[in-house]
């Protein structure tokens, strides 16, 4: 037996320089404790390391019996790994690199969990204030504002007063119900008190500060604060104070004017300061801006029926703490990108928890200028959503992320944590993703859809990166992309657990990292524990990598 062993070392040495060809059938694996891992022929091209302990090369599998004493060649290396070939239609070899079953009879194998420790690892760096007025963010930051008049504005009750006469700045006051209009620059506006049944209404031609400053407001009847201004809303949360914001369940609505959430503005709504704000919305969204949304600092907790946070061209965040509870979306951003660079971002929704949604028009038709990605740069993010083909985390065109902890969970059926419809590009940070999800029959499409932790329409690329991806449903996906899918220098782990989904006469098979394309992997190490196929693409590629592969316990 040792004497086969040798020849068939010495064989796969040679064809360094050489290819073999063999009709397309299954690759199996081998390992000296008697452990058995099967792929199927799903590969065009295997590349295999030239020092990566490779013994023998069969086209057939010699039975447990056989090797019931294990191995014990002797070739310089401190683990020996076995492997056996049926059906591959080439084999090459490059420099460096390890390739490993890691599947055994003693239940060994890889998983996925939250890591307890991002939480206490994650420190908040404070954002660079921006002081060249050429910058186009200067006007966002409130430390360049130096507001020349103030109003204030005091609920008591069914009733509110407003203090500090300004020239172009009129008010009128129904109860506790505050409508201001103005065509003075530099004003700020500070908000206090409380009231079961009032508003604050604002007309303005230029960029205004509003301060809250321990101010609660409900309104039975709409929303809460109504910025009727396309200009710039620095929203200033006092520092040591608490303030709350709730709408009513249904909206007395003004001809021509919009009020979709509880906070709501036509313009830019930016936020800083050290306080803390709570929007409760029982009749529209949370916080909705027509234009973007801004975070820089300060706290904000958000529950909503509807989208917690809905805003039109962007989503800015550097800094503070946003806390989302939404019955549909969590962050929605309609006609433009998502940019996280800083802060903590917790959200728990329905449907889709972070998404640029941006599809086009009704009639179908697509903006070009319009850019709906994803950049995150660093942050704590950590999204949670339940429903039916739901999403965590999707952009409707590329994903980045260069910094950063990002955690994402998707539950239900079909259901996605990370998706975009373009590239992904993961080149740094921490990403740990989750679907819990069966596979679902699509009736449009006659064709099942899989639950996947990580899901890409364009080419998946991951350097630098600790990623895990572990979806538990059936015919679930771990890693599941349309394009090549290239790992360089990254710790990935990567479970899919769950059986294979059958539907009449259709099935969708459990696979770790599943691609139309062609895998490569560079540097780094890549574990993976599947029910059925762990790994499959067009190609497979290893360099200088570690590669673990394996089935869960009891598949096999």
């Amino acid at each position: 037996m040792k004497r086969l062993i040798l020849i068939s070392f010495a064989l796969m040495v040679a064809l360094v320089s050489h290819a073999i060809m063999i009709a397309p059938a299954d690759f199996r694996v081998v390992c000296k404790d008697g452990s058995v891992a099967y792929y199927s022929g799903l590969y065009t091209t295997l590349t295999f390391s030239e020092d990566a302990s490779l013994l023998y090369i069969t086209t057939g599998l010699p039975t447990n019996d056989e090797y019931e004493d294990g191995y014990d060649y002797e070739d310089g290396s401190e683990d020996v790994v076995c492997y056996a070939v049926d059906g591959i239609e080439a084999i090459e070899f490059a420099e460096g690199g390890a390739y490993r079953d890691m599947y055994s009879y003693d239940g060994a194998h890889v998983d996925v969990a939250i890591d307890p420790t991002d939480d206490t690892s994650y420190t908040e760096v404070a954002e660079k204030v921006i002081t060249d007025a050429a910058d186009g963010d200067y006007g966002d930051f409130i430390e360049n504002y130096t507001p020349t008049s103030r109003v204030t504005i005091t609920y008591d009750g069914d009733k509110a007063t407003v203090s500090g006469t300004v020239s172009g700045v009129m008010s009128r006051v129904t109860g506790a119900h505050v409508i201001v209009s103005s065509t003075k620059k530099n004003i700020a506006y500070t908000l206090k008190g409380t009231t079961t049944n009032g508003s604050f209404k604002l007309y303005s031609d230029y960029k205004t500060q509003v301060t809250m400053e321990g101010v609660n407001i409900t309104n039975p009847t709409g929303a809460a604060i109504n910025i009727q201004s396309g200009k710039t809303i620095m929203v200033e949360l006092a520092d040591g104070t608490t303030n709350t914001l709730k709408d009513g369940t249904s909206y007395t609505m003004t001809t021509g004017e919009d009020q979709k959430g509880t906070f709501f503005s036509e313009g830019q709504l930016v936020f800083s300061g050290k306080g803390s704000l709570d929007v409760q919305s029982v009749g529209g969204h949370g916080i909705v801006s027509d234009d973007y949304v801004r975070m820089r600092n300060g706290s904000i907790t958000v529950n909503s029926v509807r989208d917690g946070i809905n805003t039109n061209d962007c989503f800015i965040m550097y800094g503070g703490a946003v806390n989302v509870t939404a019955q549909q979306d969590g962050l929605d951003v309609g006609k433009g990108y998502i940019e996280i660079g800083g802060g903590k971002l917790t959200v728990t929704a329905v449907d889709e928890g972070v998404t640029s949604s941006y599809e086009g028009d009704d009639a179908g038709n697509i903006d070009p200028l319009i850019t709906p990605y994803i950049d995150v740069k660093g942050g704590l993010i950590k999204i949670v959503t339940t429903g039916e083909k739901g999403h965590a985390v999707r952009a409707m065109s590329t994903l980045s992320m260069t910094g950063g902890i990002l955690q994402a969970t998707a539950k239900g059926a079909g259901a996605k944590a990370v998706m975009s419809e373009g590239d992904m590009s993961l080149m740094g940070g921490k990403l740990t993703a989750f679907a819990e999800g069966n596979a679902i029959y699509e009736t449009d499409t006659q064709e099942l859809s899989s639950a996947a932790a990580l899901r890409s329409k364009g080419v998946l690329t991951i350097e630098n990166m600790t990623v895990g991806a572990k979806s538990t449903g059936t015919g679930g996906k771990g890693v599941n992309n349309v394009g090549n899918v290239t790992l360089k220098n990254s710790t990935v782990s990567v479970v899919a657990s769950g059986a294979t989904h059958k539907h009449n006469a259709l099935d969708s098979r459990s696979r770790g990292v599943d691609t139309d394309g062609s895998l490569t992997f560079d540097g780094g190490s890549l574990q993976v524990r599947s029910y059925d196929d762990p790994l499959s693409g067009t190609s497979l590629t290893f360099l200088n990598s570690a590669i673990y592969v394996g089935y869960t316990v009891g598949s096999k």
